[in-house]
Order: structure tokens, then C-alpha cells, then sequence
């Protein structure tokens, strides 16, 4: 066989990727596995984006069976102009600040190859979505990691960054509410971003997937756009799969500066074809409704947060409940010097499947996170297997 490419050489396996392996090789039956490893949601959207999608199928109107355009739908890049305008009171420009993406997971990943050379610099926010880090690799970018602490409130401390650093840096990944924490941060936090992008000329990204999964009352989730320069030196991506439990639909868009977005255009013009048009235009729908879609998926999460934070503890897990998002960001038990290690033991034991934090950043490796992609019977369930296992975290 010949050699693969050195960026695939350097690369490691995605997480997500591994985690799905170990459960195949798993001898037990698959009611008896309980996979809180990857961020799937469980739950099917609401019927009505069954109906929206049906119709947009079968549509006469639109021959949404053929190629997308490489910018994606007018309709598209307008439902979601109008709904930053009335989420955020932002205004941008649906023809050439929002591209449609395949998922943000591929816009971020094409935004590195538009904008980053072997051995370039970027600052990533950590702990993060993996797949950041699993693209930087294939890029072969130089990573700096801004560690996210509890002491911190998980808000980046840019002081522990040096000038140097900030000096040779092309890209800062911030990513709130946050995956895996859950935590949040309000403007202050993109202000001064925004001011170091300005003193030391680079781009800052700003992921906002779960800017719709608010789990308590007065959480914040802005926007990045709502500052005044923002799309002068920034991007934000979201996602309709975790707010509309649309993850396999491949739906997603980039809002922010224009030159930036048209780079992107030429290299999706050169790979793909975006989103199936009648997915884009689903979407829209989505959008320009007067429901809200991602309600249900709040109180569903908060609800099963409040199991998983009282039954882990009644069996001795004290763990941290998020404020937004779907996960639960926590320390493994003292006596694991690294969470993959608890994270096998416990899977074997149990059968309950966690993701461990070095998949998230470089110092996360006495953390783990569980995805709460599981029903409430399920949890119960679970819960009782964790139980009658015995096992200790003490």
C-alpha cells in the first residue's frame, strides 16, 4: 500500500469514532449498553418539520432534487437573516454574510482549510468539540490551547495567552454555551475577544450551536454580531441538530464577515454542493415559524439534568448541573489519574458509556462528560445497573 499523507499519519482517531467501536465489540446486549458517550440526540423532531419536509419533498414548485447552489438557498440565507434580526437584533446581509453549511462540524473544518497553512498558529478554548482539535491535526495547524477553568467560571482568561502567541495567531475558537460544560458567557467575554482581534489582526469564531438550549431562566446566550465590529474580524456558525434534534439532517450556516464567508464559498465550490435543498428549505420554515421548536428540547434536558444530578448522587457522584446544553461536565473519581481509565472500568462494570476529557482539550484528562441522550425509563434503568454493580466513586 502506499504511504498516507503526513496530515493523516499525524492524526488520531476521532473520539466519537472509538467509543462506537468498543460498544460493537461489546458482548452484552444492547439494552443492556446505555451509550451517553456521543451528543446523538434521541428524540425524533417535531412532527410538524416531518410535515415541512414532506412538502418540500414532494414540491412542484422548487426542483429541490437538483444541485444547491454553491451559496445555498435564497430562502435559506433569508430566514436566517430575519432570524438573527429577531433573536439578537442583528441585521446581516443574506447575500454574501450567511452561507448554509452541511452541519457546522464541515464549515468549521473548511474554514481551517480555507484560512490556515501547515504550522500556522490558532487559539482554541478548551475544554472543546473534538472535532476543532481533529481538524486543526489535518490542517496541521499549531494549537494553543486557552484552558476553560472552574475557578473561572469556565470563562478564558486571555492574559494566560502571551502577546507572542496572540502576535502569530490566525483563528480564536470561542464556543458558548459550551460543549462539554454547559457554561455560558455574555458579551463582555466576545467585547474583549474582539479587542485583542483588533490589537493583534486575527479572526475570531464564535460557535453558538447551543445558543437555543438555555437551561435555566436567566442564562445568557448571545450572539457575537450583537457587538458593533464583529463582522469586521468575525464569524459565528450554529447548528439545527441539537435544538431541533436534527443532527442526521446535516443543517447548519455561518453568519459574519463577508470576505471570509466568500473564501468559504470557493472552497465549498470545490468539494461539495451543500445541503440538500429541500433540507435548506425546511429549514427556513424552521426559522420563520412562530413556534418555538427547541422549547421541548429545553425542558426535556433540564429534566433529565435533575435525574442524572439526584440519582448519581444518592449513589455517592456529586456532579456539577450544567446551565445549558445537554451534557454534564464533571471530574472523574479521585482514584482514576485519567478519565479514560474510569471511563473503561466504568463501561465494563456497568455498562454505561462516557466520553473521558482528554478528548476535549490537553488538561482535561481527570474529567469526563455524559451525554444526556438517554429517556427517563432509560435513566431509571441505568441508574439501577450503576446500582446493583456496585461500583464506587468515592
Amino acid at each position: 500500500m502506499i504511504t498516507p499523507a503526513i496530515r493523516i499519519q499525524k492524526s488520531t482517531r476521532y473520539i466519537f469514532e472509538e467509543i462506537a467501536q468498543m460498544k460493537r465489540a461489546d458482548p452484552r446486549p444492547a439494552a443492556d449498553i446505555f451509550d451517553l458517550g456521543v451528543g446523538s440526540p434521541d428524540q425524533p423532531p417535531d412532527p410538524a418539520i416531518f410535515d415541512m419536509l414532506n412538502r418540500q419533498v414532494r414540491s412542484t414548485t422548487h426542483q429541490n432534487h437538483r444541485y444547491s447552489p454553491f451559496d445555498g438557498a435564497p430562502e435559506f440565507r433569508n430566514a436566517v437573516a430575519g432570524w438573527y434580526k429577531r433573536r439578537f437584533g442583528v441585521s446581516v446581509d443574506p447575500n454574501g454574510e450567511v452561507l448554509p453549511l452541511i452541519g457546522s462540524k464541515e464549515g468549521i473544518a473548511k474554514l481551517m482549510l480555507a484560512y490556515l497553512d501547515p504550522g500556522d498558529t490558532i487559539v482554541i478554548a478548551t475544554p472543546c468539540y473534538p472535532a476543532y482539535l481533529g481538524a486543526a491535526k489535518i490542517v496541521e495547524a499549531n494549537v494553543v490551547e486557552l484552558p476553560l477553568r472552574p475557578e473561572n467560571g469556565y470563562l478564558p482568561d486571555y492574559d494566560a495567552v502571551p502577546h507572542s502567541v496572540w502576535s502569530a495567531t490566525k483563528l480564536l475558537f470561542l464556543h458558548y454555551p459550551n460543549n462539554p460544560i454547559g457554561a455560558t458567557a455574555d458579551l463582555p467575554v466576545y467585547k474583549q475577544a474582539l479587542a485583542l482581534a483588533e490589537k493583534f489582526d486575527f479572526v475570531v469564531v464564535s460557535d453558538l450551536a447551543y445558543s437555543e438550549l438555555a437551561l435555566e431562566p436567566d442564562c445568557p446566550t448571545p450572539s457575537i454580531m450583537e457587538l458593533p465590529n464583529a463582522k469586521d474580524i468575525a464569524v459565528e456558525f450554529h447548528s439545527f441538530s441539537k435544538s431541533y434534534n436534527m443532527a442526521g439532517w446535516r443543517l447548519g450556516w455561518v453568519v459574519g464577515n463577508r470576505e471570509i464567508i466568500a473564501n468559504l464559498v470557493k472552497i465549498k465550490a470545490n468539494m461539495d454542493f451543500s445541503a440538500f435543498m429541500a433540507i435548506q428549505r425546511t429549514g427556513a420554515e424552521i426559522l420563520e415559524s412562530k413556534t418555538d421548536f427547541a422549547a421541548a428540547q429545553r425542558k426535556l434536558y433540564r429534566c433529565r439534568r435533575d435525574l442524572f444530578i439526584e440519582g448519581f448522587g444518592k449513589l455517592g457522584w456529586k456532579l456539577t448541573p450544567p446551565r445549558a446544553a445537554m451534557y454534564i461536565w464533571d471530574r472523574v473519581p479521585k482514584r482514576y489519574p485519567d478519565a479514560g481509565d474510569f471511563a473503561k472500568e466504568f463501561f465494563q462494570k456497568t455498562g454505561v458509556i462516557v466520553s473521558p476529557g482528554s478528548a476535549f482539550g490537553k488538561h482535561c484528562t481527570d474529567f469526563m462528560r455524559i451525554s444526556m441522550v438517554v429517556d427517563e425509563k432509560q435513566i431509571e434503568r441505568l441508574l439501577e445497573k450503576v446500582r446493583a454493580s456496585g461500583f464506587k466513586f468515592d
